[in-house]
């Protein structure tokens, strides 16, 4: 971290230590604030994203100024937008094209592992009651998948390749997220929470809120023996990422019913249902690190090229010409000899975005004695991962099979590996009453 940055961290800091004298959930925020400032020292970790690994390419050579891209050159492995594209007679410095699949599955297994866990059971703490906890999390994911090899930075010695082609050897087989939780009582069994977190190897960070509210809760006598009943809505997004933006929201209903041992001890198994809906969006994303589209191509014009498409394929231009965008006067190609819209100002692009759903089952255990408290939960999808909103069939990874005489070949429908993810979360806290 720099002057600059450390002199921003100790400001808030200071914050942070008069905040929560007069408000925990303040403090809470000021803390997200402060952990960002660290975060900002440029340094990758291995579970960094590293977006514009997921890229794919066609390296069908260019004949007469234009190209038919033969659907068996879709190279689905990283590298584009490099002269080592050119293999086998191919085409040097192939398009670079966004890998929306593999994206989809990053996205899909990231929210879950930033998901808010329950950490707690039905009845609320009352009125006035105060709760502050710290929670680690743990969930598995799919380690062998490219979405994780390709999509995170990985350490040194664990890349395979260099470049737009590099990927991990084996991306992680699970997931840790730290996470300070600080819950306030409200009238009318309602509960607010606030919560910070952090995945452990890299510098996400997430900062979320929660409402609960006990519909049914404290009875001891009569219709006591009926559980308490609670539902919670919370949504946690991540902050300081350029790359990517990532929120989950989760909607909870849950039952819990509190014993006490020996006067001193309470204990209070709980069980919950929980829809998770994980929103993914990304920035801009370059997948040319290494190359200056400005260098280039400072100047930029459309040129009219001949339209190399038969003439029985629908898609062809009436007039025989199709406009490109290269580079003009006191430009350069990206290499001579190649045609100038191949200059790295096609090499930046966006993913789709995605819209997923999962359905889970938490249970939990609670054990307080006087203001400790510890608990643990275990959640696991009762389903596999779905899209509440289908992404459309045009943002698929283009076919490898031979097209139709004169018709692109169909792209393949993004879909989800059907992997379901389970989370475990041990909670310690303090809880005022």
């Amino acid at each position: 971290m720099g002057v600059t940055g450390a002199g921003e961290a100790v400001i808030v800091s200071r914050a942070l230590m008069r905040a929560l004298v007069r408000s925990p959930l303040a403090a809470a925020s000021l803390l997200a604030l402060s952990l960002s400032l660290q975060a900002r020292d440029g340094r990758a970790d291995p579970m960094d994203l590293s977006l514009n690994r997921l890229s794919y390419y066609n390296d069908t050579p260019w004949v007469g100024g234009g190209v038919n891209y033969d659907p068996a050159r879709w190279r689905f492995n990283g590298g584009c937008g490099t002269s080592a594209t050119s293999g086998a007679g191919g085409q040097a410095f192939a398009q670079c094209y966004a890998d929306n699949q593999r994206w989809a599955n990053l996205v899909n297994q990231l929210g879950v592992a930033l998901a808010p866990g329950l950490s707690a059971p039905a009845m609320t703490l009352g009125f006035s009651g105060f709760y502050v906890g710290y929670e680690m999390s743990v969930s598995n994911l799919q380690s062998e998948d490219d979405a994780w090899r390709r999509g995170t930075q990985g350490g040194l010695t664990s890349l395979v390749g260099t470049g737009t082609a590099a990927s991990r050897d084996r991306g992680d087989t699970n997931s840790f997220v730290s996470r300070l939780h600080v819950r306030k009582g409200l009238p009318l069994g309602f509960e607010l929470g606030t919560q910070v977190s952090h995945l452990h190897s890299s510098n996400i960070w997430a900062i979320g809120l929660d409402l609960r509210w006990s519909l049914f809760e404290g009875f001891r006598r009569g219709i006591g023996y009926l559980p308490d009943f609670a539902i919670r809505g919370s949504v946690n997004t991540m902050v300081g990422q350029q790359q990517m933006s990532l929120t989950v929201v989760g909607l909870d209903a849950m039952l819990s019913k509190r014993f006490t041992l020996g006067g001193q001890v309470r204990l209070t198994p709980f069980l919950g249902g929980q829809y998770l809906m994980i929103l993914g969006d990304s920035g801009v994303i370059d997948f040319t690190p290494t190359r200056s589209a400005f260098n280039e191509c400072p100047r930029q014009e459309i040129r009219y090229v001949p339209d190399a498409r038969p003439p029985t394929d629908p898609l062809r231009s009436p007039s025989g010409l199709v406009g490109q965008l290269q580079c003009g006067t006191g430009g350069q190609t990206a290499a001579p000899g190649l045609p100038g819209d191949l200059n790295d100002t096609r090499n930046s692009g966006v993913f789709a975005a995605m819209r997923i759903q999962h359905a889970r089952m938490i249970a939990g255990l609670q054990l307080q004695w006087e203001i400790f408290t510890v608990s643990g939960e275990f959640a696991f999808d009762m389903m596999p991962p779905s899209f509440f909103r289908t992404p459309s069939n045009s943002a698929g990874l283009p076919s490898t099979a031979p097209a139709v005489m004169g018709q692109p070949a169909p792209p393949t429908p993004i879909t989800l590996n059907d992997y379901r993810q389970w989370t475990t979360t041990v909670a310690v806290g303090l809880t005022f009453q």
